[in-house]
Protein backbone atom coordinates (compact mmCIF):
# COMPACT_ATOMS: atom_id res chain seq x y z
CA UNK A 1 0.00 0.00 0.00
CA UNK A 2 3.14 2.06 1.09
CA UNK A 3 4.43 1.60 -2.45
CA UNK A 4 1.31 2.38 -4.51
CA UNK A 5 0.93 5.75 -2.47
CA UNK A 6 4.56 6.67 -2.97
CA UNK A 7 4.01 6.11 -6.88
CA UNK A 8 0.62 8.19 -7.31
CA UNK A 9 2.48 10.86 -5.13
CA UNK A 10 5.10 10.78 -8.10
CA UNK A 11 2.79 10.69 -10.54
CA UNK A 12 0.83 13.69 -9.23
CA UNK A 13 4.60 15.57 -9.04
CA UNK A 14 5.10 14.65 -12.41
CA UNK A 15 1.99 15.77 -13.90
CA UNK A 16 2.15 19.12 -12.01
CA UNK A 17 5.92 20.25 -12.93
CA UNK A 18 4.25 19.17 -16.56
CA UNK A 19 1.63 21.71 -16.13
CA UNK A 20 2.02 25.50 -17.25
CA UNK A 21 1.21 27.35 -14.00
CA UNK A 22 -2.62 28.54 -15.01
CA UNK A 23 -3.04 24.43 -15.27
CA UNK A 24 -4.29 24.10 -18.30
CA UNK A 25 -3.82 20.71 -20.06
CA UNK A 26 -0.84 20.96 -22.04
CA UNK A 27 2.62 21.84 -21.38
CA UNK A 28 3.67 24.95 -22.74
CA UNK A 29 6.38 24.93 -25.66
CA UNK A 30 9.76 25.57 -24.88
CA UNK A 31 10.34 29.44 -26.14
CA UNK A 32 12.40 29.95 -29.49
CA UNK A 33 13.23 33.32 -28.27
CA UNK A 34 16.39 33.50 -25.64
CA UNK A 35 15.71 36.16 -22.87
CA UNK A 36 19.38 36.09 -21.75
CA UNK A 37 20.13 37.11 -25.08
CA UNK A 38 17.77 39.63 -24.92
CA UNK A 39 18.82 40.90 -21.75
CA UNK A 40 22.50 41.43 -22.75
CA UNK A 41 21.48 43.45 -25.63
CA UNK A 42 19.33 45.69 -23.20
CA UNK A 43 22.13 46.32 -20.94
CA UNK A 44 24.58 46.78 -24.15
CA UNK A 45 22.22 49.95 -24.66
CA UNK A 46 21.57 50.76 -20.93
CA UNK A 47 25.51 50.67 -19.93
CA UNK A 48 26.22 53.97 -22.72
CA UNK A 49 23.80 55.95 -20.26
CA UNK A 50 21.20 58.20 -20.98
CA UNK A 51 20.27 58.18 -24.75
CA UNK A 52 18.20 61.52 -26.19
CA UNK A 53 17.59 61.63 -29.81
CA UNK A 54 20.36 63.99 -31.30
CA UNK A 55 23.23 63.09 -28.55
CA UNK A 56 26.55 60.97 -29.18
CA UNK A 57 24.95 58.87 -26.90
CA UNK A 58 22.06 57.48 -28.96
CA UNK A 59 25.09 57.66 -32.13
CA UNK A 60 26.64 54.93 -30.28
CA UNK A 61 23.57 53.14 -29.35
CA UNK A 62 22.67 53.66 -32.90
CA UNK A 63 26.65 52.07 -33.63
CA UNK A 64 25.85 49.62 -31.11
CA UNK A 65 22.05 47.86 -32.46
CA UNK A 66 24.06 47.96 -36.19
CA UNK A 67 26.80 46.25 -35.12
CA UNK A 68 24.84 43.43 -33.70
CA UNK A 69 22.83 43.27 -36.12
CA UNK A 70 25.71 42.49 -38.52
CA UNK A 71 27.10 40.00 -36.38
CA UNK A 72 23.71 38.09 -36.83
CA UNK A 73 24.05 37.97 -41.12
CA UNK A 74 21.66 40.86 -40.98
CA UNK A 75 21.87 43.74 -43.22
CA UNK A 76 20.42 47.30 -41.46
CA UNK A 77 20.50 50.90 -42.59
CA UNK A 78 20.12 54.32 -41.38
CA UNK A 79 17.10 56.65 -42.81
CA UNK A 80 18.40 60.36 -41.33
CA UNK A 81 16.25 62.89 -41.30
CA UNK A 82 15.12 66.19 -39.76
CA UNK A 83 11.44 67.18 -38.66
CA UNK A 84 11.03 70.84 -38.93
CA UNK A 85 9.39 73.44 -36.99
CA UNK A 86 9.08 70.79 -34.34
CA UNK A 87 12.15 68.72 -34.23
CA UNK A 88 14.48 71.87 -32.48
CA UNK A 89 17.27 71.47 -35.28
CA UNK A 90 17.83 67.82 -34.16
CA UNK A 91 18.83 65.29 -36.85
CA UNK A 92 16.86 62.05 -36.04
CA UNK A 93 17.98 58.47 -37.16
CA UNK A 94 15.84 55.53 -37.59
CA UNK A 95 17.11 51.84 -38.35
CA UNK A 96 15.49 49.54 -40.98
CA UNK A 97 16.51 45.94 -41.44
CA UNK A 98 14.11 43.99 -43.81
CA UNK A 99 13.59 39.84 -43.57
CA UNK A 100 12.75 38.90 -47.11
CA UNK A 101 9.47 36.93 -47.26
CA UNK A 102 9.24 33.01 -47.91
CA UNK A 103 6.86 33.85 -50.91
CA UNK A 104 9.61 35.43 -53.60
CA UNK A 105 6.20 37.25 -55.17
CA UNK A 106 5.13 38.91 -51.73
CA UNK A 107 5.97 42.58 -51.85
CA UNK A 108 3.77 43.05 -48.47
CA UNK A 109 5.46 44.45 -45.58
CA UNK A 110 4.84 44.04 -42.10
CA UNK A 111 6.27 46.09 -39.74
CA UNK A 112 7.56 45.43 -36.43
CA UNK A 113 8.85 48.16 -34.04
CA UNK A 114 10.78 49.51 -31.02
CA UNK A 115 11.92 53.16 -30.42
CA UNK A 116 15.21 53.06 -29.06
CA UNK A 117 15.57 57.08 -28.14
CA UNK A 118 15.50 57.74 -24.33
CA UNK A 119 13.14 61.19 -23.09
CA UNK A 120 15.80 64.17 -21.89
CA UNK A 121 15.63 65.55 -18.66
CA UNK A 122 17.32 68.66 -18.85
CA UNK A 123 13.97 70.74 -19.89
CA UNK A 124 11.59 72.94 -19.12
CA UNK A 125 8.97 71.09 -16.70
CA UNK A 126 10.90 68.98 -15.59
CA UNK A 127 10.29 68.92 -11.48
CA UNK A 128 14.01 66.57 -11.24
CA UNK A 129 16.01 67.97 -14.21
CA UNK A 130 19.37 66.14 -13.05
CA UNK A 131 17.94 63.12 -13.36
CA UNK A 132 19.74 59.99 -14.62
CA UNK A 133 17.43 58.35 -17.01
CA UNK A 134 18.60 55.57 -18.63
CA UNK A 135 15.62 54.05 -20.03
CA UNK A 136 15.68 50.21 -19.15
CA UNK A 137 11.88 49.66 -19.49
CA UNK A 138 11.51 52.98 -21.33
CA UNK A 139 13.20 52.37 -24.86
CA UNK A 140 15.98 49.71 -23.73
CA UNK A 141 13.82 46.83 -23.10
CA UNK A 142 11.64 46.82 -26.27
CA UNK A 143 14.88 47.49 -28.77
CA UNK A 144 17.17 44.83 -27.46
CA UNK A 145 14.37 42.36 -27.89
CA UNK A 146 13.81 43.62 -31.31
CA UNK A 147 17.10 42.76 -32.26
CA UNK A 148 16.51 38.91 -30.59
CA UNK A 149 13.35 38.70 -32.55
CA UNK A 150 15.28 39.83 -35.80
CA UNK A 151 17.73 36.72 -35.53
CA UNK A 152 14.65 34.49 -34.62
CA UNK A 153 13.02 35.54 -37.84
CA UNK A 154 15.92 35.53 -39.95
CA UNK A 155 15.91 31.85 -39.22
CA UNK A 156 12.22 31.38 -39.58
CA UNK A 157 10.71 33.82 -41.96
CA UNK A 158 7.36 34.80 -42.44
CA UNK A 159 5.80 34.35 -45.84
CA UNK A 160 5.55 38.06 -46.20
CA UNK A 161 8.49 40.51 -45.64
CA UNK A 162 9.22 42.02 -42.19
CA UNK A 163 10.98 45.35 -42.00
CA UNK A 164 12.24 45.69 -38.38
CA UNK A 165 12.19 49.37 -37.24
CA UNK A 166 14.77 50.92 -34.88
CA UNK A 167 12.69 54.37 -33.85
CA UNK A 168 14.26 57.30 -32.96
CA UNK A 169 12.76 60.42 -31.68
CA UNK A 170 9.38 58.80 -29.91
CA UNK A 171 9.73 60.36 -26.94
CA UNK A 172 8.16 64.02 -26.28
CA UNK A 173 10.82 66.78 -26.36
CA UNK A 174 9.04 69.29 -24.11
CA UNK A 175 8.76 67.20 -20.23
CA UNK A 176 5.06 67.27 -20.86
CA UNK A 177 3.76 65.03 -23.74
CA UNK A 178 3.13 67.60 -26.87
CA UNK A 179 2.32 65.05 -29.72
CA UNK A 180 3.68 68.01 -32.07
CA UNK A 181 7.20 67.47 -30.92
CA UNK A 182 6.83 63.56 -30.57
CA UNK A 183 6.90 60.28 -32.65
CA UNK A 184 8.97 62.08 -34.97
CA UNK A 185 10.90 58.46 -36.29
CA UNK A 186 7.11 56.51 -36.78
CA UNK A 187 6.09 59.87 -38.45
CA UNK A 188 8.95 59.57 -40.91
CA UNK A 189 8.45 56.08 -41.45
CA UNK A 190 5.14 55.64 -42.35
CA UNK A 191 6.38 59.02 -44.89
CA UNK A 192 9.13 56.50 -46.76
CA UNK A 193 6.60 53.95 -46.74
CA UNK A 194 4.02 55.88 -49.02
CA UNK A 195 6.80 56.76 -51.06
CA UNK A 196 7.93 53.48 -51.36
CA UNK A 197 4.61 52.21 -52.49
CA UNK A 198 3.55 55.15 -54.34
CA UNK A 199 0.29 54.52 -56.23
CA UNK A 200 -1.88 52.50 -53.83
CA UNK A 201 -2.71 52.66 -50.56
CA UNK A 202 -0.58 51.85 -47.53
CA UNK A 203 -3.02 49.65 -45.72
CA UNK A 204 -2.80 47.48 -48.74
CA UNK A 205 0.80 47.46 -48.80
CA UNK A 206 1.58 47.59 -45.20
CA UNK A 207 -1.54 45.65 -43.86
CA UNK A 208 -0.26 45.13 -40.25
CA UNK A 209 2.15 46.79 -37.48
CA UNK A 210 3.23 45.64 -34.23
CA UNK A 211 4.71 47.49 -31.86
CA UNK A 212 6.64 46.69 -28.79
CA UNK A 213 7.48 49.16 -25.83
CA UNK A 214 7.87 48.78 -22.60
CA UNK A 215 8.08 45.12 -22.12
CA UNK A 216 10.99 43.76 -20.44
CA UNK A 217 9.40 44.76 -16.55
CA UNK A 218 9.81 41.49 -14.15
CA UNK A 219 6.71 41.75 -12.91
CA UNK A 220 5.21 41.31 -16.48
CA UNK A 221 1.73 42.91 -16.82
CA UNK A 222 1.30 43.83 -20.74
CA UNK A 223 -1.72 46.69 -21.07
CA UNK A 224 -4.65 46.19 -23.94
CA UNK A 225 -3.68 48.96 -25.48
CA UNK A 226 -7.58 50.45 -26.41
CA UNK A 227 -6.24 52.44 -29.71
CA UNK A 228 -5.17 48.78 -31.20
CA UNK A 229 -7.09 47.08 -33.91
CA UNK A 230 -8.86 44.65 -32.54
CA UNK A 231 -8.42 41.83 -34.50
CA UNK A 232 -4.61 42.12 -34.05
CA UNK A 233 -5.76 41.89 -30.44
CA UNK A 234 -7.42 39.30 -30.66
CA UNK A 235 -4.87 37.19 -32.65
CA UNK A 236 -2.37 38.11 -30.06
CA UNK A 237 -4.73 36.72 -27.58
CA UNK A 238 -4.95 33.23 -29.44
CA UNK A 239 -0.87 33.33 -28.82
CA UNK A 240 -1.73 34.27 -25.35
CA UNK A 241 -3.88 31.53 -25.01
CA UNK A 242 -1.40 28.83 -26.62
CA UNK A 243 1.11 29.94 -24.64
CA UNK A 244 -0.53 30.04 -21.15
CA UNK A 245 0.75 33.14 -20.81
CA UNK A 246 -2.86 34.94 -19.32
CA UNK A 247 -1.75 36.01 -16.52
CA UNK A 248 0.54 38.41 -18.01
CA UNK A 249 -1.39 39.96 -20.56
CA UNK A 250 -4.42 42.28 -21.08
CA UNK A 251 -5.32 42.26 -17.64
CA UNK A 252 -5.65 46.40 -17.48
CA UNK A 253 -6.50 48.48 -20.25
CA UNK A 254 -5.58 51.80 -21.28
CA UNK A 255 -5.76 54.12 -24.80
CA UNK A 256 -2.18 54.45 -25.70
CA UNK A 257 -0.57 57.24 -28.06
CA UNK A 258 2.78 55.62 -29.24
CA UNK A 259 4.49 54.89 -32.09
CA UNK A 260 2.12 52.79 -33.59
CA UNK A 261 -0.31 55.78 -34.58
CA UNK A 262 1.12 57.44 -37.39
CA UNK A 263 0.13 53.83 -38.79
CA UNK A 264 -3.15 53.87 -37.25
CA UNK A 265 -3.90 57.04 -38.63
CA UNK A 266 -3.28 55.39 -42.68
CA UNK A 267 -5.49 52.91 -42.19
CA UNK A 268 -2.83 50.26 -41.08
CA UNK A 269 -3.75 47.29 -38.41
CA UNK A 270 -1.63 48.40 -35.60
CA UNK A 271 -0.95 46.93 -32.05
CA UNK A 272 1.35 48.19 -28.97
CA UNK A 273 2.52 46.08 -27.09
CA UNK A 274 3.27 47.84 -23.60
CA UNK A 275 3.28 47.82 -20.00
CA UNK A 276 1.19 51.05 -18.74
CA UNK A 277 -0.41 49.93 -15.69
CA UNK A 278 0.83 51.26 -12.58
CA UNK A 279 4.03 52.47 -13.55
CA UNK A 280 4.46 55.54 -11.13
CA UNK A 281 7.50 54.56 -9.41
CA UNK A 282 9.82 53.77 -12.22
CA UNK A 283 8.29 54.94 -15.75
CA UNK A 284 10.11 58.42 -16.51
CA UNK A 285 12.09 58.19 -13.66
CA UNK A 286 15.58 57.35 -12.06
CA UNK A 287 14.45 53.85 -11.18
CA UNK A 288 14.38 52.52 -14.52
CA UNK A 289 17.43 50.65 -14.49
CA UNK A 290 18.39 47.30 -14.92
CA UNK A 291 17.30 45.99 -11.95
CA UNK A 292 13.66 46.46 -13.27
CA UNK A 293 14.58 44.07 -16.09
CA UNK A 294 14.01 40.35 -16.38
CA UNK A 295 15.02 38.11 -19.26
CA UNK A 296 12.30 35.63 -18.18
CA UNK A 297 10.11 38.78 -19.73
CA UNK A 298 11.73 39.20 -22.77
CA UNK A 299 11.35 35.61 -23.32
CA UNK A 300 7.95 35.74 -22.54
CA UNK A 301 6.39 38.62 -24.63
CA UNK A 302 9.07 37.47 -27.22
CA UNK A 303 7.67 33.66 -27.30
CA UNK A 304 4.14 35.71 -28.22
CA UNK A 305 5.27 37.52 -30.77
CA UNK A 306 7.02 34.69 -32.53
CA UNK A 307 3.51 32.67 -32.40
CA UNK A 308 1.43 35.89 -33.01
CA UNK A 309 2.93 37.01 -35.97
CA UNK A 310 2.49 33.86 -38.15
CA UNK A 311 -0.51 34.15 -37.19
CA UNK A 312 -1.13 37.83 -38.81
CA UNK A 313 0.61 36.79 -41.93
CA UNK A 314 -2.08 33.55 -42.28
CA UNK A 315 -4.70 35.81 -41.09
CA UNK A 316 -3.85 39.39 -43.07
CA UNK A 317 -1.05 38.00 -45.96
CA UNK A 318 -2.71 35.82 -47.84
CA UNK A 319 -1.75 34.68 -51.51
CA UNK A 320 -2.79 37.19 -53.60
Amino acid sequence: MKRVMLLLVAAIAIAAFCLPMNGCDKARPTSPIDGNRAYAWVKGMVDIGPRPAGTMELKACRDYILGELKKLGLTAKVDSFKSEPHGAGIEFHNIECEIPATNADEKRLLVLGSHYDTKRTHVPGNPNPEMLFVGANDAGSSSGLLIELARHFKANPLPCRLLLTWFDGEESLPWEWDSDKALFGSRRCVQQLVKRFKGGSLKDAVPCMVLLDMVGHKDLAITQDTASNQVLIKLFQQAIDQLSYGSKFFQDKNHMTDDHVPFLNYGVRAIDLIQFGDVTAWWHTGNDTMDLISPESLAIVGHVVSVALPLVAAEFYKKQ
